[in-house]
């Protein structure tokens, strides 16, 4: 693959991001980051919007994520090959000690991608599709964040006031949902978690990238583990795992957010090994744009001054990490 990223994000002069480089090396646009970015952050922004509209058309929310992962991990499976691409994991697979790191990788960065997505769906109903998408603008700077305290990057002033904006936008969005019930402030706190679990996924997969393997794969893995992880979830709790009917408008749902899932997570590890944690995370100020956009056109979801205050603050806090990530590329130049 054209300008894919080297696999040095530990070394001590480098650091989480250092060892990538952001340049549209690639000839087919799917090489390029930035376009990965809009892609993948856009599809995400839309899938906050199906679920809260799932309920509307009979769907239970999580029936509706579990089906959509495993239609799309199916999909995904089936274009790959029928594309003539070899499974890169079987490599990784015969050298001694790789299949059990391999098989770990999977299930952490399973885990790590569903419940996120998990408390997405089932608050968007509650709290709306723009309150979550806003949840999803947080990542970059705790991923940076994260990152500095673990020294896997030295700390910036510059990235460093990003992180206190992006924190002040987290606290603004949280104030903006004390008009809520009772039961909806909950879901909202709770969406606050999202931001968490993706940060530290944005980490751990950069970090713990088995050797030799594929991002097509390990997307088709950790798509399997969430879907086993939501069959269990549903069962325990009885949650319906089909709709009330099946109408024209819910089976368009499922194919529609299907489709989604399959394309957003085929292109999700390929925008991580060509561009890095911290330039991926941008794909939740991409999602937050769009799922503000759509909750008011398709929801009239009107955002108050407090969540706008928070679009400002999260939006100042990605202006100044995306600067300094820059200058981080720019020295290793």
């Amino acid at each position: 693959m054209p300008a894919m990223a080297r696999q040095d994000t530990q070394s001590s002069s480098g650091g989480i991001g250092q060892g990538y480089k952001s340049s549209a090396g690639g000839r087919s646009p799917l090489d390029r980051p930035l376009v990965l970015m809009l892609i993948v952050g856009s599809f995400l922004g839309v899938s906050t919007v199906f679920a809260k509209a799932a309920p509307e058309i009979g769907w239970h929310p999580i029936a509706l994520l579990q089906w959509s992962i495993l239609g799309g991990a199916i999909g995904l499976f089936g274009a790959t090959r029928l594309a003539g691409l070899k499974n890169g994991s079987t490599r990784v697979a015969k050298e001694k000690g790789h299949q059990q790191r391999l098989v770990i990788y999977i299930l952490i960065t399973g885990l790590l991608f569903i419940l996120p997505n998990m408390i997405a769906v089932a608050a968007a109903p509650r709290v709306g599709a723009g309150f979550v998408a806003l949840c999803f603008a947080f990542p970059l700077v705790l991923t940076y964040a994260f990152a500095v305290v673990l020294r896997l990057q030295r700390f910036q002033w510059i990235m460093g006031a990003g992180v206190f904006f992006g924190v002040a936008g987290g606290i603004l969005l949280a104030i903006s949902g004390s008009e809520l019930s009772a039961e909806a402030s909950f879901w909202s706190l709770l969406a606050l978690a999202i931001p968490l679990f993706l940060a530290a996924g944005n980490i751990y997969r950069t970090l713990k990238w088995p050797k030799g393997a594929k991002p097509v794969d390990l997307a088709l893995g950790m798509m399997v583990v969430g879907f086993l992880v939501l069959s269990a979830f549903t069962a325990t709790w009885g949650i319906p795992v089909a709709p009330v009917a099946w109408t024209p408008e819910a089976a368009g749902l499922l194919a529609a957010q299907t489709a989604i899932f399959g394309l957003q997570y085929g292109l999700y590890f390929r925008l991580q090994q060509t561009a890095g944690p911290v330039y991926l995370s941008q794909i939740g100020s991409v999602a937050a744009v769009v799922g503000l956009g759509l909750g008011y056109l398709v929801f009239n979801e009107v955002p108050n001054a407090a969540k706008l205050a928070a679009v400002a603050a999260v939006g100042v806090g990605i202006i100044l990490v995306t600067l300094g990530q820059r200058r981080v590329w720019q020295s290793t130049d």
